[in-house]
C-alpha cells in the first residue's frame, strides 16, 4: 500500500477526485515562537537558539534549493536533514503551484513570498502570554482574507514549519479543554512529554484562562498558550471552505490545534482531511486519530508509506530510528505527488535520495 486511511475512506476518495480532476495550490505557513529556545523542547534546529531561524531556511531550500540567510541546511543536533527535503523533491515531482506565508519567522525569508501584516514571533507560553490577543485575531481575519483573494483552486494543501509548534498545540488544545497529554509529537526518538507538560500548565495557571472562556473564543487560548501559525492555518482553513473548496491539512499532531481553533471558530469541516506520513501515524510517543477524534471523527488521516530503512544515507535512515518524523507539509506534499503523478512511494523515495545526494554534493 502507498498510503494507509484512518477515518472515513470516502473523504479521502472524494478529494482524490478533486486532485486529479481540479485545480490544487500549496501553501506552507512559517513562524516562530520563543517556546522552541525552552532547552530541551526541540530539536529542530543544532542550537535552541537556531530553531528560531529554521523556517525561513526550511523554505529558502524550499524555493532555491539551497538557504539564503544562512550557508546551512536545517538540521538536528545529530546532523538529520529537515524535512524540506521530502517536500522539495515531491513538490518538484508534481509540479504544483505553491507560495510561502509567514505568519512571524524570526527572520523574513529571503524568497518570494506573502507574508501576514500581522506577523510577529510568539513568545514563550509559559508566561501565559504567547502573544497579544488582538495580534492573533488579526492573524486569523488576514489568513482568511488570503484565501478569499486566492480563491479558483478546488483543494488547498497547508502545510507548516514552526520550531516548538507541538508544544503550543499542546498549549492549545489543553486551554480548550482536550485531553492532549502525552499525545503529541516530537522530532525526536525521546518524546519531551513531562517538559511540554510543565511548559503549558505553567503558562495555563499564568494566564488564567478557564475552558469555557476559551472555547467561546479560541482565540483566547492561542493569544495565552499558542503561535503565530496555528492560528493563521486555521484563519486560511475557514476562507477556504467558506470558498466551498477542499483542504489537506499536510502534517502530523499540529494539525490538531488548527481544527481545534477552527471548530471553535464555527467554521463547517465538512471538506478536510490529514496528510501525514507513516512515522507520524506508527509512533508510540503520540497520537494523531485520537486528538483529531476527539476534536472532529468525521475528518480522515492519511499517511504516505515512506520507508528510509534502505536508504543510501544515514541522515535518511535516522527518520526510522524515530527522528523528525514530519514538517514543512513533506507527507502531505508526498500523497498529493503520489496521487498526481501516480507514482509509488518506492519512485518517491528514489527522487527524495537524489534529492538528498545533491544536497550532499553541495557540502
Amino acid at each position: 500500500m502507498d498510503f494507509s486511511v484512518i477515518g472515513p475512506s470516502d473523504v479521502v476518495e472524494d478529494l482524490i477526485d478533486k486532485l486529479k480532476t481540479g485545480r490544487l495550490m500549496a501553501l506552507y505557513f512559517i513562524g516562530s515562537t520563543r517556546t522552541s529556545t525552552i532547552p530541551g523542547l526541540s530539536i529542530a534546529g543544532a542550537t535552541p537558539e537556531l530553531t528560531l531561524y529554521t523556517p525561513a531556511c526550511d523554505v529558502e531550500y524550499l524555493v532555491y534549493g539551497r538557504p539564503k540567510s544562512f550557508d546551512v541546511i536545517p538540521v538536528t543536533p545529530e546532523g538529520i536533514p529537515t524535512p524540506a527535503v521530502i517536500t522539495r523533491a515531491c513538490i518538484n515531482l508534481c509540479n504544483v503551484p505553491y507560495t510561502i506565508v509567514d505568519a512571524g519567522s524570526a527572520i523574513e525569508p529571503k524568497i518570494p513570498h506573502i507574508a501576514l501584516p500581522s506577523r510577529r514571533v510568539g513568545d514563550p507560553i509559559n508566561t501565559g502570554k504567547a502573544m497579544p490577543y488582538e495580534i492573533a485575531k488579526a492573524l486569523y481575519n488576514e489568513a482568511k482574507t488570503l484565501a478569499h483573494t486566492l480563491r479558483g483552486a478546488d483543494v488547498y494543501m497547508i502545510g507548516e514549519s514552526i520550531p516548538g509548534g507541538t508544544t503550543t498545540t499542546l498549549g492549545i488544545l489543553s486551554a480548550l479543554g482536550y485531553e492532549a497529554w502525552g499525545k503529541v509529537s516530537s522530532a525526536s526518538p525521546t518524546n519531551p512529554h513531562d517538559l511540554k507538560e510543565k511548559v503549558v500548565k505553567e503558562g495555563l495557571e499564568k494566564s488564567g484562562l478557564k475552558v469555557e472562556e476559551a472555547r467561546q473564543d479560541p482565540i483566547k487560548a492561542v493569544s495565552a498558550l499558542g503561535d503565530p501559525v496555528h492560528v493563521s492555518m486555521a484563519g486560511f482553513l475557514h476562507g477556504a471552505l467558506e470558498n466551498k473548496a477542499k483542504v489537506l491539512l499536510a502534517g502530523g499532531t499540529q494539525m490538531a490545534s488548527v481544527l481545534a481553533i477552527a471548530k471553535h471558530m464555527n467554521v463547517n469541516l465538512e471538506g478536510v482531511m490529514i496528510a501525514t506520513t507513516r512515522w507520524i501515524t506508527s509512533d508510540q510517543s503520540s497520537s494523531l486519530a485520537s486528538l483529531v477524534k476527539s476534536i472532529t471523527p468525521s475528518i480522515p488521516i492519511t499517511s504516505i508509506n515512506l520507508d528510509f530503512s534502505e536508504a543510501p544515507y544515514e541522515g535518511l535512515r535516522y527518520y526510522e530510528k524515530g527522528y523528525v518524523k514530519e514538517g514543512v507539509g513533506a507527507g502531505g506534499t508526498a500523497f498529493i505527488a503520489h496521487v498526481l503523478t501516480g507514482k509509488g512511494v518506492r519512485d518517491l523515495e528514489k527522487a527524495i535520495y537524489e534529492e538528498y545526494g545533491r544536497l550532499t554534493e553541495k557540502k
